[in-house]
């Protein structure tokens, strides 16, 4: 122990934890701790045991075995009430949010203040908005959480945590959903926070981001905590420790054997911030999207896929022209989409992996009464399940139960059932591990040297820079900057989002 830690406050500390669910070691012999003003990293494959742990400490789990102290006082059965009690609090990767209520009253929820017998809703507001001013974001607390954008529904996430007063806060993937500035914002706010004596746990599959705020790193693989590093690890040296050997180019190569224009978009705008967006996409192309957020990026997908109606301008897919588009029409034409929230928009949690696979491809399925044949459908999952390696013990498994990376590949594998000749893939890494990120890579990389072609919008810079053979970069609604694979840097990239001067590939 340094003689700095000797002199601060243990806020956290765990002895020999361990978790077992029907015989399976989910956790073994875990111990860790964590001092005021301490920013820790618990990175980890999916499957690690990190949820697992962060459950336990939040008190959604029975520890079994090993002991927990808080602020150095051993702590017996903890529950979610009474770990908030004792300063504990989680802002989850899967928002704990509920859709139809205010922002206020979901900060709030189940601790209302109230006011001669009734809810005291101005006051609820005031705190809210202080919480919200001090994070230094603009957000509405009379806004309803089903209008928010994702990235929006996470920083209500933090407003939630910050309103408990918590010494002891886990952020799990809290950078997921945010992009570059948003991400400093965040950095920002946790710098204040170790100021202000508070402990922070912090889950993150973007290895990169580290180095900014962490103090130290563990790492857990199969449950056990095989390595404590510090901020000298490399990434490289992250990751062998995670995975149990190296793992070497992430990124496979870009793609060289560009064809003819298989997608063209013309002076298309929408009915709301889009103006006049012009660009090509040639098979054997991904053609990155880059911006901040509410800049357009999502928004032009949703109008290139018809979940969002045109106003003006149009598409052309090969040789068919659309004016007006649908997702049937999109995905008749060729063209597929993953959105960029999985949970809500792209799988049916309950439902199991066959059913989910085989969605946007009903006639592959059907009998010649018109009706779904098991045999048909089980024959094109289970050949999903082995070319994408999806990890399930069951086609009839359901996808709420599989990691995060699986359930991903299974919304690519809906995807790709349809035998789109265009996909765009909004966030297609958000959430996963570094091997599930290294084989989607190289299945997108194997998509379009099949002539094929990709627009990934992503919040993750380096994805984007990397996987890319052409960055357009948007502002404000418009393309403000095309850069070649080459020219592509965050620099660049950052310069153009933020209000640069309109810039055209090769200049």
């Amino acid at each position: 122990m340094s003689n700095q830690e000797r002199h601060r406050k243990k806020l956290l500390k765990t002895n020999n934890i361990k978790k077992t669910f029907k015989g399976n070691v989910a956790l073994k012999d875990v111990s860790f701790s964590l001092f005021e003003g301490e920013c820790i990293a618990l990175v980890g494959e999916n499957g690690a045991g990190k949820s697992t742990l962060m459950k336990i400490l939040s008190g959604v789990y029975e520890n079994q075995e090993g002991k927990i102290f808080i602020k150095e006082k051993l702590i017996d059965k903890l529950n979610p009430k009474k770990a908030q009690q004792l300063g504990i609090s989680i802002i989850h990767q899967e928002f704990n949010l509920i859709p139809d209520l205010t922002v206020y009253e979901n900060v709030f929820l189940g601790r209302e203040k109230e006011k001669n017998g009734l809810i005291d809703k101005s006051f609820l507001r005031f705190e809210t908005q202080k919480l919200i001013d001090y994070i230094g974001v603009n957000i509405n607390p009379d806004e309803t959480v089903n209008t928010l954008s994702v990235a929006e529904k996470q920083i209500v996430e933090i407003v939630k945590s910050l309103s408990t007063n918590a010494e002891v806060i886990i952020m799990d993937e809290p950078s997921a959903a945010l992009n570059t500035r948003e991400v400093e914002k965040l950095f920002e706010i946790i710098y204040q926070l170790k100021n202000e004596g508070k402990g922070i746990i912090y889950i993150s599959h973007r290895l990169e981001e580290l180095s900014n705020i962490v103090d130290r790193i563990y790492v857990l693989r199969d449950g056990a905590l095989v390595k404590e590093l510090g901020l000298d690890a490399t990434i490289s040296e992250i990751v062998k420790h995670m995975v149990g050997r190296d793992v070497e180019n992430l990124y496979p190569k870009v793609n060289k054997k560009i064809g003819k224009v298989i997608l063209e978009v013309n002076n298309l705008t929408d009915f709301g911030q889009l103006n006049n967006i012009n660009f090509e996409v040639r098979e054997g192309e991904i053609v990155g999207i880059a911006g901040l957020e509410g800049s357009g990026q999502l928004d032009l997908a949703k109008l290139l896929y018809g979940t969002s109606k045109m106003k003006r301008g149009y598409i052309k897919i090969k040789e068919n022209k659309l004016i007006k588009t649908s997702p049937y029409k999109s995905i008749k034409n060729g063209i597929g989409m993953i959105s960029e929230d999985r949970k809500d928009e792209g799988l049916f949690l309950q439902m199991s992996l066959a059913f989910n696979t085989t969605l946007s491809s009903m006639s592959k399925i059907l009998n010649s009464f018109r009706l779904i044949s098991n045999k048909k459908e089980k024959k094109e999952s289970e050949e999903a399940v082995k070319s994408l390696k999806i990890k399930t013990d069951d086609i009839n498994q359901s996808v709420l139960l599989l990691s995060g990376g699986n359930q991903q590949k299974v919304v690519l594998a809906k995807v790709l059932m349809s035998n789109p000749d265009v996909i765009i893939m909004c966030e297609p890494t958000r959430g996963v591990d570094i091997n599930a990120k290294k084989e989607i890579y190289k299945l997108l990389s194997e998509f379009v040297q099949e002539g094929k072609a990709i627009i990934l919008i992503s919040s993750d810079l380096p994805e984007v820079i990397e996987m890319s053979n052409r960055v357009l970069v948007m502002s404000r609604g418009e393309i403000s900057a095309s850069f070649s694979h080459n020219q592509a840097t965050q620099e660049n990239i950052m310069y153009y989002a933020t209000g640069g001067n309109l810039v055209k590939e090769g200049e």
